[in-house]
């Protein structure tokens, strides 16, 4: 019986990993429809090819609940029946009032449901059951507290935080971001296959014309420490779910898309950061205010000789 030759050998696909950062787990508490839920459930079913770190978790946990209460805030639930006396129209008025009632119990209604999702969250959170399944996961490749190579890897992330290598924003106070990428050249060191890093976050590359580039230090880098293996950065975690092999829908790829364009329109906490420390004049008004100052300062002067000579004169008469 002829055997086949290796070109003929049907060759093993090639495994792929994922690094997905906070950002885009938060990102389902702003989803508009069913579609984008749906999402974070698929990722349940390649969590053993999900490079995680408890730095995600936490960052994660501590933000989770602002994302919920935000849902009240931005909804809108509200009609005022009480019409100007000028509209005598007693019909449209009396029609307002019993939709002012039932906009009432549906607000109600959100609310209890908000507060289930605070309170019990393991039940009636389905984002968060889906991400406490990857953070509790027995792979070797989610870093959690209790793995001694954890003290190596944040020694790691010290080093390149205090020399200020990316990712890393200009006036961060938090290692985070590097204790994650530390992981991920851990993870691609050990592991074969591709590596696809899923992030909004300007730290770790720049996005043009509706491409994504890994910031080329970090491309640098991992070619450096890794070697050839590929590395790519996005900011769909429908392009992640495709590379693990997901069936991803019209219908996601949409709803995906709108909550790309509505957290484009919200500041980021870089962003709000950076306005913050932001001097309040710029050199040149500094300038400008110096010399006014140092004018106001010489018209002092003048006036108090002037004044001293207005009162000798006084004197002498």
């Amino acid at each position: 019986m002829a055997t086949k030759s290796k070109s003929q050998a049907k060759r093993k696909p090639i495994q792929s990993y994922a690094f997905i950062d906070t950002n885009i787990f938060l990102d389902f508490y702003r989803a508009k429809t069913e579609a984008t839920l749906s999402m974070i459930e698929k990722l349940d079913s390649v969590k053993g090819r999900i490079i995680c770190t408890y730095q995600v978790e936490m960052e994660f946990l501590k933000n989770r609940q602002g994302e919920i209460t935000n849902i009240l805030r931005d909804s809108v639930l509200n009609v005022n029946s009480n019409l100007p006396a000028v509209i005598s129209d007693t019909q449209l008025s009396e029609a307002l009032k019993i939709h002012q009632k039932d906009i009432k119990k549906k607000k109600h209604q959100l609310e209890k449901q908000v507060l289930n999702l605070v309170r019990n969250p393991g039940k009636n959170d389905r984002v968060f059951k889906v991400l406490d399944n990857i953070f509790n996961s027995k792979s070797n490749h989610v870093l959690t507290r209790d793995m001694p190579v954890r003290q190596q890897i944040k020694k790691r992330a010290w080093r390149r935080f205090i020399l200020g290598y990316p990712p890393r924003k200009n006036r961060d106070t938090s290692i985070g971001d590097a204790l994650n990428w530390e992981w991920i050249i851990q993870c691609a060191k050990e592991l074969k296959g591709k590596f696809i890093i899923v992030s909004r976050d300007s730290d770790f590359g720049s996005e043009f014309s509706g491409n994504y580039f890994l910031n080329d230090q970090l491309k640098s880098e991992f070619r450096n420490r890794v070697g050839k293996k590929s590395i790519i950065l996005t900011r769909k975690l429908s392009d992640a779910l495709k590379l693990l092999e997901v069936h991803v829908t019209k219908e996601e790829l949409k709803s995906e898309a709108e909550v790309l364009s509505i957290t484009s329109q919200r500041p980021n906490t870089a962003s709000i950061l950076e306005a913050l420390n932001k001097p309040l004049f710029s050199d040149e008004s500094k300038e400008g205010f110096k010399r006014m100052s140092e004018k106001l300062e010489r018209f002092k002067e003048q006036m108090q000789i002037i004044s001293q000579a207005l009162r000798g004169r006084n004197d002498d008469l």
